[in-house]
């Protein structure tokens, strides 16, 4: 049994060591999760997507209860995205249909086009993980760098998403 982990990031780190262990966890993240100290509900489900340098996964989380009032301005980088598909069923709709565009366009960032972006969508019975690349060692896109500014990373708490 491997130690418990108290975030995602310590997941990341297991992961990034261990390729076997990565794969097992794309593959069946529960029984992963559960090996570390982490229970998910029988009732929720569970998919990985893993990043490449190409191919950046985004998660659209639930809209928490006491999210109120009106995108800002002062909303930064992607998470300026998630307000606004709180917000707008339409917008939303846009942003799950075509990523890329519907980003740039909120954002004013330049994307590369080669970069490739998949937006999922979480529920109450479905949660999206996902495993960025290992920046260690690689150069961050434009799209990391935009949502590391917004503050949002990959080390979100992953005990605290299924309590």
């Amino acid at each position: 049994m491997k130690s418990q982990i108290k975030n995602y990031e310590a997941l990341l780190e297991y992961l990034w060591a261990d390729e076997q262990l990565k794969n097992n966890f794309i593959a069946n993240p529960k029984s992963i999760l559960a090996e570390m100290g982490v229970h998910v509900s029988n009732s929720i489900t569970v998919e990985v997507h893993e990043d490449s340098l190409e191919l950046k996964n985004l998660v659209l989380p639930l809209k928490p209860e006491s999210q109120v009032g009106n995108v800002t301005e002062s909303v930064p980088g992607f998470q300026a995205v998630i307000q606004q598909a709180w917000q707008d069923e339409s917008f939303k709709s846009q942003l799950l249909q075509n990523p890329k565009a519907t980003i740039q366009k909120v954002t004013g960032t330049d994307l590369s086009d080669t970069l490739i972006i998949c937006v999922y969508e979480d529920t109450p019975t479905v949660k999206h993980l996902v495993v960025p690349v290992n920046t260690a060692n690689e150069e961050l896109n434009e799209l990391d760098l935009m949502m590391i500014a917004g503050g949002i990373g990959h080390t979100s708490g992953i005990v605290a998403a299924y309590q």
